[in-house]
């Protein structure tokens, strides 16, 4: 029988529509890698998280409210882990793709879940973004080791993580590709108003 393989993706998550804005700032603000607090001070964590996210929600949500009313990191992720398992298919890899969000759903939680529903004997982890910052990738990782460490399943399971890959041949070439398109749209608007 063919070991189950899973590839976790980690992201940052991010409000689907305008409602979910306060909630997400909130996740996000009372998060100690986030708004590190020292000693006695991390018990005014959750209530400081709840004030920021309280008075930065409106502004925030013009922002969303700009780009569609939400946050498309879900979608962008979920054609991410779907292109994923699509080209590992034609390498023959069989493997199922999971995603789990560190401040929106469907949460870290949500995705080990599915794990262990699966039966994954293998696991593969890797965070969204490209350079380790301990507010993002340590983030998340943290949240991993403490669910791993309380599950008797978990923590007998095989996980290689990839923490930071903004050294790639590949990634640099594309953001280099997308730096390259953008110059070249400057160069043409800035040559149509040189017309005028």
């Amino acid at each position: 029988m063919e070991e189950k393989i899973g590839v976790l993706l980690l992201n940052l998550g991010g409000p689907e529509r305008l409602k979910d804005v306060q909630p997400f700032l909130y996740n996000l603000f009372a998060d100690p890698d986030i708004i590190r607090l020292p000693g006695l001070f991390k018990l005014l964590q959750r209530p400081l998280a709840k004030l920021i996210s309280v008075l930065r929600a409106p502004k925030s949500k013009e922002g969303y409210a700009a780009i569609g009313g939400g946050s498309p990191l879900r979608k962008i992720t979920g054609e991410q882990a779907n292109a994923l398992r699509m080209a590992l298919k034609a390498m023959n890899v069989n493997v199922s793709v999971y995603v789990g969000m560190r401040y929106w759903y469907p949460f870290t939680e949500e995705a080990i879940e599915q794990i262990k529903l699966d039966r994954i004997k293998k696991l593969v982890v890797l965070p969204l973004y490209p350079q380790f910052s301990i507010s993002t990738t340590g983030s998340s990782i943290r949240v991993l080791q403490h669910i791993f460490r309380e599950d008797v399943y978990l923590s007998r399971l095989p996980v290689s993580a990839i923490l930071s890959w903004y050294q790639r041949q590949g990634y640099i070439c594309s953001m280099a590709d997308l730096i390259k398109e953008e110059l070249e749209r400057f160069e043409k608007a800035r040559r149509g108003h040189d017309i005028l």
